[in-house]
């Protein structure tokens, strides 16, 4: 199960534009300040033909891309979008389109299209909407040429003088024609589609505390 949402997360694209680099590298800049964090994190599902009860888990992060979820049970999360990684959308590991402009909540946004420079994964595209006022990433989602919807869309808060997700809610509709859905356990049917939302809440951030490399080392079954 876990692998069939880090899937639905892995989207297709392509395009790179002039001056475009420079939104992810304000987005990027944003967050500079953020060397580690950790933060409780519950996922709850609202999702045809699935059942289960709100899950919690501690996620801990370190720059560049260290993670870690330490859980006492079962664990479910969208990674693509769910793990939030201040680093993840780096300017240098993508070629950038326009896509347009656009306003959001009275703030002005862009819309744009990233691809992998990655050769192995140039087939998943991204699609963001950026806050232009506060460099934000408001909304992630799948372009609409890949027959299935994934749309998040992001709430921040105010977390010890930085910003950062205080909610995620995850609108899903993806069919096995497009995703391979692999079934879930003895106690659940075969799912042909997902169709349904998925919220994440983030709280108690504790940031820039000195994590420990130890930390994030051979912890494969907290999940």
């Amino acid at each position: 199960m876990v692998g069939l949402f880090v899937a639905m997360f892995l989207f297709i694209t392509g395009g790179s534009q002039p001056n475009t680099v420079s939104y992810l590298q304000n987005v990027l800049n944003h967050f500079s300040g953020i060397k580690d964090y950790t933060v409780d994190v519950r996922v709850h599902f609202d999702v045809r033909d699935f059942q289960a009860p709100d899950m919690e888990a501690t996620v801990y992060y370190k720059e560049p891309d260290k993670v870690r979820i330490k859980s006492k049970g079962l664990f479910i999360l969208p990674r693509q979008v769910g793990l939030f990684n201040p680093r993840q959308f780096n300017p240098n590991d993508y070629d950038v389109r326009l896509i347009d402009t656009l306003t959001l909540n009275a703030d002005p946004c862009v819309r744009v299209s990233l691809t992998p420079k990655n050769e192995r994964r140039k087939d998943r595209e991204i699609i963001l909407t950026i806050d232009k006022k506060d460099w934000l990433v408001r909304e992630i989602s799948t372009p609409p040429s890949q027959g299935k919807n994934v749309t998040a869309r992001i709430t921040y808060g105010s977390f010890n003088g930085f910003e950062l997700p205080s909610e995620m809610n995850v609108d899903i509709d993806v069919n096995k024609a497009n995703v391979n859905i692999p079934e879930i356990g003895r106690d659940h049917k075969p799912m042909n589609s997902i169709s349904g939302s998925v919220q994440i809440y983030y709280s108690n951030y504790e940031i820039n505390t000195g994590l420990s490399d130890k930390i994030f080392e051979n912890h494969g079954a907290d999940r």
